[in-house]
């Protein structure tokens, strides 16, 4: 099981490495962005690359378990098929956004189309806080996938393997070296999960009575069928929109070549949603058969140890962890792009790739040192990105719409959509299911408004 492991690692190296050889350049663009030379291929592998986290293949199947609920099913596959048509009409607009402003992350959009150094810093400082928890996320996957190697190593000598592993393949080769191992990543993952879920259907029918009872394993998350509608339609509308957002999506968008290659790799992207009900069949068959886990997001992990043997485990775990570490890769790069361009704009180009490897060996630090401070099941803490993500998307439509506003009322807006949102968890208000983000974004929606309608009314006023 060890070698198949890493000999699958040390392909993606290989690959990394690969993806180097005449692309090597000090210049930032090429590091952060791939200097937007992706074609419709490259785009299509880097963008699943990013919808498919650690959270989808270990964090969907061990939230069905902690929570024994259907709603998470839902709400998390809905999301994601939403996510798709959202994408394909506003990520032209982004691309196209980007190439008037020169931009090749989000802060750039939105200083330099409201033009505002201040605003450009606050969106800079917001995300970096927001991608923490998401960093912290795919550690807490790729510790889970060390640890359930059962290798006669420490505890802090995995994690701080993860972290090497991690600063590795991200900084050998750029944005460039993580969309050619997500060729790999994809191979394998596609690979795994059809194998583990068929595996467990050959094994369950022998077994009759226990797929029977599969169906009373899950239930709906509330009592009320009507707030579990509420909480599903909400939340799928939410993430949906606010992954258009997504910093290290903002940045794969800026590096397509042009907006055909964008949306030719969007009209594919539906067909990778295979995956969840191969997951669900996984999640349910390690329910339904009682395996034992540390934790819920080992389900999946778990399952295929008990169907499989060793050195298909070997590759199976394998796929986890790259899923991971690609993730991470783009997460790492935009993140770096973000301070180095955005919050600490005085960096030269000639040393923006220095300071950005040190940022991404800091924030895979905080991220590391983070996954071993909280106990949250995985599909809780991609809840909580999106919860501070979304109030970013009013004003994002501004930019791509190409409408000017006050920057002020930006920062107003989004500090205002953040503490309602806040204020409202904090108290535990009773909303009937609704996403607490709904409200958020509405409070954001009118102060938005309150500005443009005041700008238009303006000159009437002032001939009076």
């Amino acid at each position: 099981m060890i070698i198949s492991f890493v000999l699958v690692l040390l392909l993606a190296l290989f690959l990394s490495l690969l993806a180097r050889r005449g692309h090597h350049a000090s210049d930032p663009r090429a590091f952060f962005a791939a200097r937007g030379q992706f074609g419709a291929l490259l785009f299509f592998l880097l963008s699943v690359g990013e919808t498919y986290s650690i959270g989808t293949v270990l964090g969907f199947p061990g939230g069905i378990a902690a929570s024994g609920s259907v709603d998470i099913i839902l709400w998390f596959t809905g999301y994601i098929l939403l996510a798709f048509p959202v994408c394909f009409v506003v990520f032209p607009k982004l691309w196209s956004a980007g190439q008037r402003t020169g931009a090749i992350t989000l802060p750039d959009l939105f200083g330099r189309h409201f033009e505002s150094k201040h605003l450009e810093k606050f969106i800079g400082i917001l995300l970096a806080f927001l991608m923490l928890p998401m960093g912290t996320m795919q550690f807490m996957g790729l510790e889970t996938v060390l640890s359930s190697l059962h290798l006669p190593l420490s505890g802090n000598f995995l994690s701080f393997s993860s972290a090497i592993l991690a600063f590795v393949f991200t900084a050998i080769a750029g944005l460039r070296g993580t969309a050619l191992i997500s060729i790999l990543k994809d191979f394998l993952v596609l690979s795994a999960i059809i194998i583990v879920a068929a595996s467990a259907l050959w094994s369950w029918q022998h077994e009759v009575p226990s797929i029977e009872e599969g169906h009373l394993i899950l239930q709906h998350g509330s009592d009320h069928s009507t707030q579990s509608l509420l909480m599903i339609l909400s939340t799928i509308i939410i993430q949906a929109l606010g992954f258009s957002v997504v910093p290290q999506t903002a940045v794969a968008t800026f590096s397509a070549r042009d907006p055909n290659s964008i949306r030719r790799a969007q009209v594919w992207m539906p067909l990778y949603l295979v995956l969840f009900p191969c997951l669900v069949l996984i999640a349910m068959f390690g329910m339904s058969h009682k395996i034992q886990t540390a934790r819920p997001d080992q389900l999946f992990l778990e399952v295929a140890h008990h169907l499989l043997p060793n050195w298909l485990c070997g590759l199976i775990y394998s796929a986890a962890a790259l899923t991971a570490l690609v993730w991470l890769g783009s997460v790492c790069l935009a993140l770096a792009a973000i301070v180095t361009r955005n919050v600490l704009p005085n960096i030269s180009s000639q040393h923006q790739k220095k300071v950005g490897l040190f940022v991404i060996a800091c924030y895979i630090f905080l991220s590391e040192l983070a996954s071993h401070l909280n106990n949250f099941p995985i599909s809780k803490i991609n809840n909580i990105f999106y919860f501070g993500l979304i109030q970013i998307f009013p004003s994002f439509i501004l930019c791509i719409a190409e409408r000017k506003i006050n920057w002020m009322f930006i920062v107003l807006s989004i500090c205002a959509g953040m503490l309602t949102s806040i204020y409202i968890m904090v108290n535990n208000f009773n909303l009937y299911g609704l996403n607490i983000s709904v409200i958020g974004i509405t409070v954001n929606i009118i102060i938005l408004s309150m500005n443009l309608i005041y700008r238009k009314i303006k000159p009437a006023l002032s001939t009076k």
